[in-house]
């Protein structure tokens, strides 16, 4: 691995500091972040930014939600453990055990990593990326290429981030603080903030060996 190649830089932070970020790098973030590639050059996505005021109506929302024990339902569908390869599966259990060397036997259930998801990690912002109802897989695709080069992006100018389920698992709250069009669907939510000291923060993932992954027919 190479430390000053920023994407071994770049992780998943769940516990941010009270740092705010300012308009301006935010701008910056998702500027850069229109640079990936896309089918024909369609750039088919929107993008949203909940900070501040929004962000805490939402994080309200969500807790409320939670309390009512209101079931959770993306725009996108939710993947099974059955539509998951056997290698995906052990990937997921052995993140499972990154977890819990990091804080605890209690795992993904310890109070504090419950609290942070409670709390959408307690980002400062969180940048919704939508696409069009209609949207094809391909748009889907991306809209991932995006998403993760916006992160690259932030990693660059110092600022940490983390894509979550948790951001989008109630997108009629979103949709009605950030007042999104109903012709648009929420693909993915991408904290960004700057990380605290948290043990959270020490999770540690693993990647499959390249020659697990990679087939090159000569």
């Amino acid at each position: 691995m190479d430390s000053e190649n920023i994407i071994y830089q770049r992780k998943s932070i769940r516990s941010f500091s009270s740092k705010k970020l300012s308009d301006n790098i935010i701008e910056e973030i998702v500027l850069d972040g229109t640079r990936a590639p896309s089918w024909e050059n369609a750039q088919p996505w929107e993008v949203y930014v909940a900070t501040g005021n929004s962000l805490e109506n939402i994080r309200k929302q969500y807790m409320d939600s939670e309390t009512m024990g209101k079931a959770p339902k993306s725009d996108l569908t939710i993947p099974g453990l059955g539509e998951w390869s056997k290698t995906s599966i052990s990937n997921v259990e052995v993140w499972g055990e990154s977890v819990k060397e990091a804080v605890g036997e209690k795992g993904t259930s310890d109070p504090e990593m419950q609290n942070a998801d409670h709390n959408l990690f307690y980002a400062p912002a969180i940048v919704y990326i939508t696409a069009n109802i209609n949207a094809s897989e391909y748009s889907i695709y991306d809209i991932g290429a995006f998403g993760q080069t916006l992160m690259l992006a932030a990693k660059s100018k110092g600022v940490d981030s983390i894509p979550a389920f948790q951001f989008v698992k109630y997108p009629d709250i979103i949709k009605n603080v950030l007042e999104i069009p109903d012709n648009q669907k929420i693909v993915v939510g991408i904290g960004l903030g700057y990380a605290d000291n948290s043990r959270l923060n020490n999770i540690l993932t693993r990647r499959e060996p390249i020659d697990q992954i990679l087939h090159i027919k000569k």
